[in-house]
């Protein structure tokens, strides 16, 4: 059977916003507290932004069983009262995560990373539209890499990314300079998620 081709994600906005945007959330709590977004495909992955100019942007990831996938960036467009679309693009496959850069000073390059068959890196430029700045693929024998299930990035250096995959390992990336820090096989069979704990060096992985 065919999925519904309109899903409906619904967000809390009250629940989502730093501290640095309290005014904002007060301004939003007091007017409204569900926004619903209707998207054009089954939603898959979502992630709210840390970046303090963009309080309640969200993206999110579809789920189409073939290459024809996307993300969409969505933001509360508080005069309005609605959450609206800022930008989309194409993603080969579903992405298993997507995630932002978690900068909470808004000091580095507005960035949001993505998995499926390569780690991808986006910039999503002054204007609102988004470049792919890098695919990583950490099989250095093939130009090809066994799917990623999932990734994390890490809050005290936001230069390190973590990804696991079905091939058993993990592997840890310096983001910035695009280049693969370490490789490791971690369990026996595939492994399902990473996730760090404060600092670089510790990380649990499922």
């Amino acid at each position: 059977m065919e999925p519904e081709p309109t899903t409906t994600t619904t967000t809390t906005a009250s629940a989502t916003a730093g501290d640095q945007q309290q005014q904002q959330r007060d301004a939003v709590t007091t007017s409204k507290e569900i926004y619903t977004y209707e998207a054009p495909f089954l939603i898959y992955a979502a992630n709210w932004s840390h970046r303090p100019s963009k309080p309640f942007r969200l993206a999110i990831g579809s789920f189409q069983e073939d290459q024809s996938n996307k993300i969409e960036i969505i933001q509360l467009d508080q005069d309005k009262g609605e959450l609206v679309k800022t930008a989309s693009f194409n993603h080969p496959y579903p992405a298993t995560k997507v995630m932002w850069i978690p900068d909470k000073t808004g000091q580095m390059e507005d960035l949001l990373a993505t998995t499926g068959d390569f780690l991808r890196l986006w910039k999503v430029n002054k204007d609102g539209s988004v470049t792919k700045r890098s695919s990583l693929n950490g099989n250095k024998n093939s130009e090809f890499c066994a799917p990623l299930t999932s990734f994390d990035w890490n809050e005290m250096n936001p230069e390190i990314i973590g990804t696991s995959s079905i091939d058993t390992t993990i592997t840890i990336w310096n983001a910035e300079r695009e280049q693969t820090v370490t490789q490791l096989i971690a369990h026996d069979k595939e492994v399902y998620d990473i996730a760090f704990a404060r600092g670089t060096a510790v990380f649990a992985s499922v």
